[in-house]
């Protein structure tokens, strides 16, 4: 599955979880910031120093340290680029244009166990805020040294290594 069919399954993974939750007629509050941050949550939580084949090595394998936290560079450039046919997402919601019938495999079975396993972790973590999630972000040791790094460079933006994630302490919660 690429990266951009895959970061579409994930989103209707998160779709189905707000509507768990807060039921199918609420407006959901699934905007581009907070669901990249849930994206990053969702790809380190259960991830551990030496592992491999995690979402963390394919396909979601580009974070950078930038100012709102975590972000996968080439999901956020596609975003921009309205390179998701079937997703419409912008600075408030995000809906489906079109239902697709994603391919089992590997990556959607990934997907599914890292999405049950951080609603397990903290099952309201889909209706925290936008900033709740950078504020949250921003607690993980990969962002404060490589946002640091970036700032040292001049520049707001610095790759953050997927072992660094995999091997630091998880934090979900703001309490």
């Amino acid at each position: 599955m690429e990266k951009n069919q895959a970061f579409e399954y994930f989103v209707s993974k998160l779709l189905e979880w707000y509507n768990e939750l807060n039921g199918q007629d609420k407006v959901n509050d699934l905007s581009t910031l907070k669901v990249l941050k849930l994206l990053f949550f969702c790809s380190a939580i259960d991830t551990k120093k030496g592992q491999e084949g995690t979402l963390l090595d394919y396909p979601f394998n580009n974070f950078y340290a930038m100012p709102y936290g975590h972000v996968e560079s080439e999901i956020y450039s596609g975003i921009k680029a309205n390179e998701f046919p079937n997703l419409e997402i912008n600075n408030s919601t995000t809906n489906f244009i079109n239902q697709i019938d994603y391919p089992d495999g590997d990556i959607k079975t990934k997907i599914n166990a890292s999405v049950e396993r951080l609603k397990l972790e903290n099952k309201n973590l889909i209706n925290m805020t936008s900033f709740d999630l950078v504020e949250l972000s921003h607690r993980w040791y990969s962002w404060r040294y490589y946002f640091a790094k970036a700032k040292r460079n001049y520049t707001y933006s610095e790759s953050i290594p997927s072992e660094i994630i995999k091997a630091e302490e998880k934090i979900f919660s703001l309490n």
